[in-house]
C-alpha cells in the first residue's frame, strides 16, 4: 500500500512540474497578447474621457473586446494569474505588446500626417484658382484699357470726332426726305390704277 501511495505522489508531482501543458481555459500566447492590447487601447482611451460618461463607454469597450476574443473578463483574469506565474515569459509578451501599441501609434500618426498633407494641398489647389482668376481678371481689364482709343482733345482746337459734321447731318435729313417722298409717290401710283 505504500509503495501505491508512494507511486500516486510521484505520478502527481511530475504532472503538476509539466511545463508545457497549459490548463483548460487558458488563452494561448498569441491571443493573450492580442486581448492585452485591446484591453490596453481601451483603457488609454477610457482614460481620456470625462468620469460620468468613462463608465459607459469602458463597459462598451470591454464588452466589445470580450466578444471579438470570445472570453470574458475571468476568463481573461485566470489567463493573466496563469502567465504571471511565469514572470519572464510575462515580460516578452508585455515587450511584444508595447511593440504592437507603438506600431498602432505610428500607423495613426501617418494616417494624420496623411490626412494634414492632403487638407494643405487643397488649400495650395484653391488659391492657386484663386490667383489665376485673379490674373486673368486684370489681364482682361488691361487688355480692354489697351483698347481703348483716346482723343487727343487740344484745348484751342476742336477735333471732330466723326466725318460727318452738321453740314453731315443736313444732307442726311434732305436724303430721309427725298426717300420718303418717293415711296409716297410710288404708293399713289399703285393706288391709281
Amino acid at each position: 500500500m505504500k509503495r501505491l501511495l508512494l507511486l500516486f505522489f510521484i505520478i502527481i508531482f511530475l504532472s503538476a512540474c509539466k511545463s508545457g501543458d497549459r490548463p483548460e481555459g487558458i488563452m494561448g500566447k498569441e491571443e493573450m497578447i492580442d486581448v492585452l492590447t485591446s484591453v490596453h487601447l481601451a483603457d488609454g482611451y477610457a482614460s481620456s474621457l470625462y468620469a460620468d460618461s468613462n463608465r459607459n463607454k469602458i463597459a462598451t469597450l470591454y464588452g466589445a473586446i470580450y466578444k471579438k476574443h470570445d472570453t470574458d473578463s475571468a476568463g481573461i483574469r485566470k489567463s493573466l494569474e496563469y502567465y504571471s506565474r511565469n514572470p519572464a515569459e510575462l515580460k516578452t509578451m508585455y515587450e511584444t505588446i508595447i511593440k504592437n501599441l507603438e506600431n498602432l501609434e505610428k500607423e495613426q500618426r501617418l494616417m494624420e500626417e496623411k490626412k494634414q498633407q492632403e487638407q494643405q494641398d487643397k488649400y495650395n489647389r484653391e488659391q492657386q484658382l484663386i490667383a489665376q482668376k485673379l490674373k486673368l481678371k486684370n489681364d482682361s481689364l488691361r487688355n480692354d484699357s489697351l483698347n481703348k482709343q483716346y482723343i487727343k482733345i487740344d484745348t484751342f482746337k476742336v477735333i471732330p470726332m466723326k466725318k460727318w459734321t452738321f453740314q453731315g447731318l443736313l444732307e442726311r435729313e434732305n436724303w430721309k426726305k427725298q426717300d420718303s417722298l418717293r415711296r409716297d409717290s410710288l404708293m399713289k401710283t399703285r393706288v391709281k390704277k
